[in-house]
């Protein structure tokens, strides 16, 4: 019989670990996993889940100090897998997987975390302090698995790298439609950050790495592809705009928006640069190096285990306009080094970060996770 899964998120938005967990929805082996997914009634991604037919049930997963929303939460959880005869629970947060974990240790059924997240500041690791209620734990990297390091979680933790559609981002994506609609000639270097524009995404340094270039006299486009997806970040946006229209190069480094179309953006680029203070596991550059991309990224996070320096990119300090300059002029004025760097990174992809090999893992947890209950 199939394991009948309930995925537990709190997020409405589509972003990073939504899309990774679209990919896993995607193909699952329908026969071998049952999913359905517990979070927010609306949104972008509860209504991109249900058009994939899983069914959604609406769960409010609030902060864990309203203990009243927690005890609703549980006990919604505990409903659904009696309802649903749901048989192993995936929490997908610090938000759902406390939640998680009670629900599972009442039902008597095995809970899986998956944690996506660095800790920044001050911020307190509830997973660690709580990893006890967890049966196993999926980290998106080794930087994020090293929260759990001299701690009795540590036994139950292992790496799962993300993965990408080679069908839907490879080198065979034509170039021209994207290139043609933003003028970009073939001669050009397209150099690009791609994402949702948001606090510690480095988009002001990638602005100030492009106007050192384009003073410099670089012939390079530059692109902003994506839109602030909170709020508290629509600032960010107009602050950009601000900045380039100072530099007076309106022309030359532009915001496009949010665009459908990534296979066709991140073919289109020469250059995919990720410029944050430290991601866990950067989607966009599974998907750039998928398509041949170079990719200039900071050497932070989760990011060295994905791109090696000098193999499938090159890595910069994070913060540091001038090295994100330096290196993106490098790539700009070597046409064989990009190629190369290109090449690297679709083989690497395709031999370690392939969905087959993502969703063979994953499986591998939930054998495990049941064994153990």
């Amino acid at each position: 019989m199939p394991i009948r899964a309930l995925y537990l998120h709190h997020v409405e938005q589509i972003s990073g670990a939504e899309n990774s967990l679209r990919l896993l929805f995607r193909y699952l082996d329908r026969e071998r996993v049952l999913p359905l997914l517990a979070g927010p009634a609306t949104g972008p991604f509860p209504s991109a889940v249900a058009q994939e037919g899983i069914p959604v049930f609406p769960v409010a997963f609030g902060p864990l100090r309203d203990l009243g929303g927690l005890i609703r939460s549980v006990r919604r959880l505990l409903h659904l897998i009696r309802e649903h005869r749901v048989t192993l629970l995936h929490a997908n947060g610090p938000q759902t997987n406390i939640c998680a974990g009670l629900a599972g240790r009442l039902a008597r059924i095995p809970v899986v975390w998956h944690e996506r997240n660095l800790l920044y500041g001050t911020m307190r690791d509830v997973d660690r302090v709580g990893a006890g209620l967890a049966t196993k734990i999926i980290c998106n990297s080794e930087a994020i698995r090293e929260r759990f390091r001299g701690s009795r979680a540590w036994p139950k933790t292992v790496t799962i790298l993300n993965a990408v559609d080679t069908r839907e981002f490879n080198p065979q994506i034509p170039r021209d439609p994207f290139r043609r609609e933003l003028g970009i000639a073939p001669e050009d270097t397209a150099v690009g950050i791609v994402g949702r524009i948001g606090l510690g995404k480095g988009h002001g340094y990638f602005v100030e790495a492009a106007i050192q270039l384009l003073r410099a006299g670089s012939p390079a486009q530059f692109l902003i592809v994506g839109d602030p997806l909170f709020p508290e970040d629509a600032w960010r946006a107009d602050t950009l705009r601000r900045q380039v229209k100072e530099a007076g190069l309106e022309d030359r480094i532009r915001l496009t928006g949010f665009r459908p179309d990534a296979p066709s953006v991140m073919r289109g680029l020469d250059i995919l640069v990720l410029a944050s203070d430290a991601e866990p596991c950067g989607r966009v550059l599974f998907e750039a190096m998928a398509s041949g991309t170079a990719i200039v990224a900071t050497n932070s996070g989760g990011t060295p285990e994905i791109v090696r320096d000098g193999q499938e990119g090159i890595l910069v300090p994070p913060r540091d306009s001038h090295a994100l300059a330096g290196a993106i002029g490098r790539l700009t004025s070597d046409p064989p080094l990009r190629t190369r760097l290109g090449r690297a990174g679709v083989a690497r992809i395709r031999a370690e970060f392939t969905i087959e090999r993502y969703i063979a893992r994953t499986l591998d947890v939930y054998a495990d996770a049941l064994h153990r209950a």
